[in-house]
């Protein structure tokens, strides 16, 4: 980690207080020229540090700036990283991207169109989200592909508990919740090659609500944050761990392991939803009206292919069971 890095870490940990740039010196094994160094480029990048003759520095509120140097510097796996102020979507800007080895990852402090599954939109306001995409060209078939989606779901839960010690579930097939809270979305597109039959891009966006903020009054009821967690976080570290552990995963596939800790993390199996489809709306006789209400399932189960094995509990085909897989589907858990 770079000398800049380590003092911010240091001025972080001890927020609000002042540091003389001895202490700073001997804990960084440095001089009080260098500190001096590295906090005037801190400085430069943003972050409100306050510096006092005869007294020393002090980071005077927990700034949570998006580094792109700590990323390059604490993520292991070679990627080349971008960070951005402001994009309409972190997906669609590694849309653009031709190449993507090494591996790409975009990361935004805020998108002024974040997408969701089935064109829904995800808000995503500056300076209290991770909006974050990795793009990589897959060295595996369409048949692990289909559960990547299922694989950033749990490295996203992994990475959560890391940095800060809370604890999400899946609702399947792409969002993370806090209690009965939506706190992140997950949205997986892939580039083929008709030609060769092979999958050139696969392209991961995670945005996660991190810091409280202001939503839109429809949204107030359904949006988590990562609020009073039971350890300080930065979106930084929050990066680092997701491309950490998504890479890690990636790299040392277990199919087997990685839908056990699917299904253990999931907050839907088990329980009673409501399935919004049409066709299977229709296969059942639902007029509209009554398709808009959705159809009373049970989850039961994720198969080997990441899909969502449920039983359907009224209509023509009560106590019928059906696989569904990602496509036009929607669903909600019944709350008691």
């Amino acid at each position: 980690m770079s000398t800049k890095l380590t003092l911010l870490e240091v001025l972080s940990e001890n927020s609000g207080r002042y540091i003389s740039g001895q202490e700073l010196a001997d804990v960084l094994g440095i001089s009080r020229n260098s500190v001096w160094k590295a906090a005037a480029k801190l400085k430069q990048q943003g972050y409100n540090i306050e510096s006092m003759s005869g007294t020393g520095y002090r980071l005077i509120s927990a700034s949570d700036i998006l580094s792109e140097d700590y990323l390059r510097e604490n993520i292991t796996h070679p990627c080349r990283i971008q960070v951005l102020e402001k994009v309409d979507s972190t997906n669609n800007a590694a849309k653009l991207i031709n190449n993507c080895v090494p591996p790409r990852i975009i990361v935004a402090n805020e998108q002024t169109g974040g997408r969701g599954r089935l064109g829904r939109s995800f808000y995503s306001p500056a300076g209290s989200g991770l909006y974050m995409t990795i793009a990589f060209k897959p060295a595996f078939g369409l048949d692990r592909a289909m559960l990547t989606t299922a694989a950033a779901a749990v490295v996203v839960c992994r990475a959560i508990e890391k940095v800060s010690g809370l604890r999400p579930k899946i609702k399947w097939v792409n969002d993370i919740y806090l209690g009965e809270k939506k706190l992140c979305g997950i949205l997986t597109e892939a580039e083929s090659n008709f030609e060769t039959g092979t999958i050139e891009k696969i392209i991961v966006g995670m945005g996660i609500n991190c810091f409280r903020a202001s939503v839109p009054e429809e949204l107030a009821d359904t949006v988590a944050f990562m609020e009073n967690p039971p350890r300080e976080f930065s979106r930084n570290q929050l990066a680092v761990a997701i491309a950490n552990e998504f890479f890690e995963t990636i790299e040392h596939f277990h199919k087997q392991p990685l839908l056990r800790e699917y299904k253990s993390r999931s907050f839907i199996l088990g329980q009673q939803i409501k399935i919004f489809n049409p066709a299977i709306a229709r296969s059942m006789g639902l007029s509209p009206e009554k398709e808009k209400e959705g159809i009373k399932a049970r989850a039961i189960d994720i198969d080997e292919n990441g899909g969502l094995v449920v039983e359907f509990l009224e209509g023509r085909r009560s106590r019928e069971m059906e696989t569904l897989t990602t496509g036009e589907i929607t669903i909600r858990k019944i709350n008691d």
